[in-house]
Formats: structure tokens, C-alpha cells, sequence
């Protein structure tokens, strides 16, 4: 199908004017660790200039029934309903400096078609520079500066070297798709995942936004706003901290978390430093979990089998917060007996 009549610009924007070296996507995918996306969509749209110039055809690419939106029934009548769309803005950034923010869930259908109409957008725009934005839950303490990985549709594009420690087989979301579309036809797209500690990834967690926002400063993107997210981040920061003080079994996970990301890390003389074979097993191990989820991207198991959350066959990692203000999920009201860990989610790296 012809890829040129999916995606249109607003009736108001000519869009023979529009220029910008940078295109920024947070669409999303398997899940929003940390609520990382949203809080760049909302920070980048809320303190920049920004307007809205064009958008994708949702009725042709989303998965109404499968993905069902949410709409109030106010006593006789309806109201609220959150339309599903897929939009570009237009935003200006502090030094002045023009860039596209393209927004909204992941398409459900059609992804070569999709794939082909946001190509000739970047094409129109004269874009420079794509970068992918997103996160996942992982094996990292939030005492640590959040790791962002890189992928790209050519290696040598990647600014700063740091990648995945080794090679993995996983259920494509549509951003490997898109990166390796984009990469054939000759333009340059980098991939920046923020690592959310996978206790934390349920809830709203500023540091992996702004982790985000600092990887696209040193992917060359624009200069952007943190000033917001500092302030939300601090109250959190503390939340968490307490928490953890007052959970003896939180502490050790978290100081153990602590040891194997620093022997990652660093190599002392008589530091452990894990093998990139090491490494790459267990993430794959860790990445095995997901598997029994459905192509839409819910879980298939059965909620009161054998890995449903309280059972011991699903208790075997850490713990989740569900917000700064609540004890972590599963947590027990006895100090004295063990947390009830959570399963976590797919990473969309």
C-alpha cells in the first residue's frame, strides 16, 4: 500500500517550510519503564514552544479492540475519550534551535507502511539525525547513574560507545524495524535506552527521563530543558531512600546490585570483572521471562498458575514500588518477613 496517503500534515502547515536537523521518537512499545517516555513527552511539550504540524492515520495502523482507549461514563453519558494518535511537533529548543518530537503508542498493523511514510517525512524535513528514546526495566541500583545503551542502524554513527554487552534474540518492537528502514535508505538513527532499576520501573521515575534527555545532548541533539525534572526528581529520590532504610531485605538487594554493576564497570587489581559472555548469559536469562507473553504483548499465563505474583515459583526478583508515597508492592507490613518480588517486562532494546 501506497505509504504517502498514511501519514498528512495539518491543514494550517505548509509543509515546504519546515526544517530541522533532529527528530526525536518516544513511541512506545512493551512498556514505558519508569514512565520515561511520557515524562520526556511532557517535559519537552510543556516547557518548549512547540505545535503540532502533522500526524499518522490511526484507523489504518492501531489495534482499537486489542489496545482498547479508556472514556469516562459520567452517570448517562460519555466523556473523555483518550483518542489514540500518533503525532509530529514542531518544538523549539533553549538555544533556539528547531526539532521534531514524534509522539503516541506503537502501530499495531502495517509496520512496513509506517515504516516507509515517517522515511519520506524525514526525508521532506531534511532530518539529520534520528534518535529513538525509550527504557526498560533492569538489574541496576538507583544508587548508580542510569546506564543508557546505544544501537544504531550503523555503528560508526554512535557518539558515545556504549552498548549492550553482548548479542540477543528478542520480539522486535517497531523502533528496530523502523531503525533498520531508515538505515537502508542512507539516514543516520541512534537508539538511546535508559536501564530503569527493575524495583522502580512500575512507577514514575524522573532520573531515567532525565538520564534521556542528557543522552541527547551527547548524541548531538539539541540543548534541552531539565530544570523541571530536577525538582521532581529530589522528593523521589528521597521516597525511595526511605523506603529502602526501612526494609533490611531492600538494602542487601540493592547492595548486591551495587557490587555486580561496579565489577561491570570498573577493574581494579583485585576486582571480579565479569566476561562479556557473562554478562550477555545473563541478561539473555533475564530477557527468557518474557516469553510466554502474547504477540499483543499481554501475558498469556494464567493469573492464578503457577507464576502468579505471590507464588514461589514467581518470587525470584526484586521487589517493585508502585509510587514514592507507598511502601514497594508486595512489600509485607512485617520488617521481619520477605518482600514479595514482581516479575518484570520486556526490554525494548
Amino acid at each position: 500500500m501506497d505509504p504517502t496517503t498514511l501519514f498528512t500534515y495539518e491543514r494550517h502547515v505548509d509543509s515546504r517550510a519546515l526544517r530541522g536537523r533532529t527528530l526525536l521518537i518516544t513511541l512506545g512499545a512493551y512498556s514505558d519503564a519508569g514512565d520515561a517516555q511520557r515524562m520526556v513527552d511532557d517535559q519537552l511539550l510543556n516547557t518548549l514552544s512547540s505545535r503540532v504540524v502533522g500526524r499518522l492515520d490511526m484507523d489504518q495502523v492501531f489495534d482499537y479492540a486489542g489496545r482498547r482507549p479508556e472514556v469516562t461514563l459520567q452517570l448517562d453519558h460519555f466523556t473523555e475519550y483518550e483518542k489514540p494518535e500518533i503525532l509530529l511537533h514542531e518544538v523549539t529548543a533553549l538555544d533556539g534551535e528547531t526539532f521534531f518530537l514524534l509522539t503516541g503508542p506503537e502501530p499495531s498493523f502495517q509496520w512496513e507502511r509506517v515504516a516507509g511514510a515517517l522515511r519520506i517525512v524525514v526525508e521532506q524535513l531534511g532530518i539529520e539525525r534520528t534518535l529513538l528514546l525509550q527504557g526498560f526495566p533492569a538489574p541496576v541500583p538507583h544508587t548508580r547513574e542510569l546506564p543508557v545503551t546505544r544501537f544504531a542502524g550503523d555503528p560508526d554513527s554512535i557518539t558515545v560507545r556504549r552498548t549492550m554487552p553482548g548479542s540477543f534474540r528478542l520480539r522486535a518492537p517497531f523502533t528496530a524495524l523502523l531503525t533498520m528502514r531508515l538505515a537502508e535508505g542512507g539516514h543516520e538513527v541512534v537508539g538511546l535506552t535508559v536501564h530503569v532499576p527493575q524495583y522502580l520501573h512500575e512507577m514514575t521515575y524522573p532520573d531515567a527521563a532525565i538520564a534521556l534527555l542528557g543522552a541527547i545532548t551527547e548524541e548531538q541533539g539539541p540543548e534541552l530543558p531539565l530544570d523541571a525534572l530536577e525538582s521532581q526528581a529530589g522528593p523521589v529520590r528521597e521516597a525511595v531512600a526511605a523506603q529502602i532504610d526501612a526494609q533490611p531485605q531492600l538494602q542487601e538487594m540493592v547492595q548486591s546490585l551495587e557490587k555486580r554493576f561496579d565489577r561491570m564497570i570498573t577493574s581494579g587489581a583485585n576486582a571480579e570483572v565479569p566476561t562479556a559472555d557473562a554478562i550477555a548469559a545473563e541478561v539473555e536469562e533475564y530477557l527468557a521471562s518474557f516469553d510466554a507473553e502474547g504477540e499483543d504483548g499481554e501475558s498469556t499465563s494464567d493469573p492464578d498458575g503457577p507464576d502468579a505474583p505471590g507464588t514461589p515459583e514467581a518470587q525470584s526478583g526484586p521487589g517493585t514500588f508502585d509510587d514514592p508515597e507507598t511502601p514497594p508492592a508486595g512489600a509485607p507490613s512485617d520488617p521481619d518477613s520477605p518482600s514479595r518480588p514482581t516479575d518484570t517486562q520486556d526490554p525494548e532494546a
